[in-house]
């Protein structure tokens, strides 16, 4: 029954998405008799909260209430005049627990940091720069995924990395709280 719901519910954002388009593209507007707020809506057992109508036998709901009641995200583009549909980003509605944040021009390069689950995490390539900019000696062994900083014969630092979505990391808040003090 869930299933035949939202394709209802699709089929219905369609077919009114390509009969408003088709109007609007024309610029010509017509007057249409609606039988309005007559169709309760459901999706996955909660009621769709937003004003809908029946024409020809077609329910029409807002294009956002609908994205919404199935959990996807709606994006508007008024220079292309598109909407776009997708699924929800699990990080947009996380907040961020991790004591420190990384600066602005790290976070958008994924080669150096990334989050989840609210935690931001620095890649093996951003600490390994970090600590090679710094002037001192980065090893790195795969096999216990073990890193070492090293000034000439002494290490200076032991850490060790976990995997995530096959990129090996450690917390950005260890980084900070153990690395970057070496460093400086």
């Amino acid at each position: 029954m869930k299933g035949n719901m939202k394709s209802f519910i699709c089929g219905m954002l369609v077919m009114g998405v390509i009969s408003c388009a088709g109007a609007y593209a024309a610029d010509v507007w017509q007057n249409i008799n609606v039988l309005p707020n007559t169709i309760k809506v459901v999706v996955d057992g909660k009621a769709v909260q937003a004003d809908n109508f029946l024409y020809n036998d077609t329910t029409y709901l807002p294009i956002r209430a609908v994205s919404e009641a199935l959990g996807k995200d709606v994006q508007y583009d008024t220079q292309t005049s598109t909407a776009t549909i997708s699924e929800k980003k699990e990080d947009d509605n996380m907040a961020v627990t991790s004591k420190y944040t990384p600066p602005t021009e790290y976070i958008n390069d994924s080669a150096f940091i990334t989050q989840k689950d609210g935690v931001y995490y620095a890649l093996i390539n951003f600490v390994a720069t970090k600590i090679q900019d710094a002037g001192y000696k980065f090893d790195y062994d795969y096999d216990t995924k073990t890193f070492k900083a090293v000034s000439g014969d002494n290490v200076i630092y032991t850490g060790k990395t976990t995997v995530m979505d096959s990129d090996e990391v450690i917390p950005y808040d260890q980084f900070v709280d153990e690395i970057e003090p070496l460093l400086k």
